[in-house]
């Protein structure tokens, strides 16, 4: 789905973007607020309405334009990042799509067994993701790269659309350089990237900081 012909996006709308502030970090996944355990999302300032930005509300905003304007897949981070074990896939690196959420992972019963929070809460009442070509079951997924004037669409489009703050035009000019710099360089994937552009919509001084290092970050 491009950015051209998108519905409305969701981060445009004040309501959307305080969802987004305060959802689950299962950015793929459906809707969860029972979540008593979740720690408080940390305050990294506040933008120029004087409304606070947290890290949680960076990375979910990244994830969501990303999400929202594409129709791939989502790779499966267990056969894209773990090494082979028992069997479970042939090479490290192997990427493989995982369908939309749609199973009840089973309940852990040996105390051997260790549990994190979202194992503790298996058989859960929300359903993951499974992938079909190696059984994995995950919470979560790996959003695909794009092309680099795919990812900068994006950015442009974002930029001149969100209606939370107000993206002046220069700052518009110098978020899309600074996206297309991080792109050529290769070093970051684009979830970091539009998380990056996230910062420099809400908070304008590290939009600022970042220009006068060529986008650089130490």
């Amino acid at each position: 789905m491009s950015t051209s012909n998108a519905h409305t996006d969701e981060s445009e709308t004040r309501a959307s973007l305080s969802r987004a502030q305060y959802a689950r970090r299962d950015w793929y996944g459906e809707d969860e607020s029972d979540d008593a355990d979740a720690d408080e999302p940390d305050v990294i300032g506040h933008d120029p309405n004087g409304n606070a930005v947290t890290e949680q509300k960076i990375e979910s905003l990244a994830h969501l334009w990303l999400k929202q304007t594409t129709e791939e897949p989502l790779l499966d981070p267990v056969a894209l990042c773990e090494p082979p074990e028992n069997g479970m896939h042939e090479r490290e690196g192997v990427t493989a799509d995982l369908t939309d959420p749609e199973v009840y992972p089973p309940t852990a019963t040996s105390l051997a067994t260790p549990r994190g929070r979202m194992e503790k809460k298996a058989p859960s009442s929300r359903r993951w993701r499974y992938s079909e070509d190696y059984g994995h079951m995950t919470y979560g997924g790996i959003i695909r790269n794009r092309e680099k004037d795919k990812l900068l669409e994006l950015v442009e489009y974002v930029t001149a659309n969100i209606s939370a703050v107000e993206v002046p035009p220069r700052n518009q000019r110098t978020i899309l350089e600074g996206a297309r710099k991080l792109k050529q360089r290769g070093e970051l994937n684009d979830t970091t990237i539009m998380q990056r552009v996230a910062e420099w919509i809400f908070l304008p001084r590290v939009l600022s900081d970042d220009a006068d290092r060529d986008f650089h970050r130490y």
